[in-house]
């Protein structure tokens, strides 16, 4: 029993020192950009930096703490990341290096391509696939989910655009045109083979260190629950700036939104949990950001609470289709933690 308590206690600390860091640097980030821009942060660079923050933060914890998910290839592809979302960020902030390739910043571009080149490389072999089990960065099991899982949900989340505007609840920022939207889709798709790494450096910190830790400790049901609530009020200084429902009060548009980042967790959590790999949320979150951004412009607005309903609904149902699953139940977090007794 000594050694269970002791467990426990480990990961208590280590998701408390977690969350001091992700949230700490987070607010005070967002905080200094709304005193220096106001409600124009929204729309400068520092959303998206602070999306590189909870990968960051997970990757100091696992030094800190010395984890055993700290592979050779591990540390080999965590070290590459931290240099390009630091050039990245470099780049985005202040000016591209080597120029520009129409907006994209040339070196950026690179060392975001050779680094994802890196990861492919380090699963073609047994061994050093492997090794990057336990922290999740390997292609994992059930690889047909990588095609089958992005495709419902994208289906779901257009269908909800769809209902959206078919209700008259939100008109597009453009005239309503469905084949233009699919057509535009193509570029963003195409980029996220360069942009991933904001992805996963929001997914990194949530769905491997946090969900792992909190599964272990408080089991699948409430662990998800206690993931989304936490991804979501994260996003608390945006949303007091007005991201999502800029017309709407704060309390209300946080409670809708807390709502929604709860339904998206299980949707991501499961998929992480099927295929044991942090890969398929990344792709999953990025397809969230063009879905989202094109069917502004070309379906609904979806920016006021009664315009978004449809998307909570839809990927509500959803969500509850993946609870009834066994994967929550199971006795293996699929991570670097055993689970412990709750």
């Amino acid at each position: 029993m000594a050694i269970v308590l002791s467990e426990r206690g480990r990961l208590k600390f280590e998701l408390c020192f977690f969350l001091i860091i992700a949230f700490g640097a987070t607010f005070l980030l967002e905080i200094a950009g709304i005193g220096m821009y106001g409600p124009k942060m929204l729309s400068s660079k520092i959303p998206t930096v602070a999306m590189f923050i909870p990968a960051i933060t997970a990757i100091i914890c696992l030094v800190y703490f010395k984890s055993t998910a700290l592979t050779r290839e591990t540390k080999l592809f965590l070290a590459c990341f931290v240099i390009s979302s630091g050039l990245l960020i470099f780049e985005m902030v202040f000016y591209p290096v080597l120029g520009t390739a129409g907006p994209y910043p040339i070196l950026s571009v690179v060392t975001s391509f050779a680094t994802l080149v890196l990861v492919v490389i380090l699963n073609l072999k047994d061994t050093w696939r492997s090794n990057l089990a336990s922290a999740k960065l390997s292609f994992g099991k059930n690889r047909r989910l990588f095609v089958i899982l992005p495709v419902l949900f994208s289906l779901a989340y257009i269908i909800a655009l769809l209902l959206s505007y078919s209700l008259g609840l939100r008109l597009p920022f453009l005239e309503f045109n469905l084949a233009l939207f699919f057509t535009t889709l193509g570029l963003p798709l195409l980029t996220l083979v360069i942009s991933w790494p904001i992805f996963f450096g929001e997914e990194y910190g949530w769905r491997f260190y946090l969900q792992d830790r909190l599964f272990a400790l408080f089991g699948g049901y409430t662990g998800v629950v206690l993931v989304g609530l936490i991804w979501g009020l994260w996003h608390a200084p945006l949303m007091l700036m007005g991201l999502n429902f800029p017309n709407e009060s704060f309390l209300s548009a946080n409670i809708v939104y807390l709502v929604y980042t709860i339904i998206v967790s299980v949707i991501f959590g499961y998929a992480v949990l099927k295929t044991g790999s942090i890969w398929i949320a990344v792709l999953l979150h990025g397809l969230i950001d063009i879905i989202v951004n094109t069917g502004r412009v070309y379906i609904s607005g979806a920016d006021t609470i009664v315009s978004f309903l449809p998307i909570i609904v839809i990927l509500g149902i959803f969500a509850i289709i993946l609870l009834r699953s066994n994967v929550w139940t199971n006795q293996k977090t699929g991570g670097e933690n055993e689970r412990v007794t709750p």
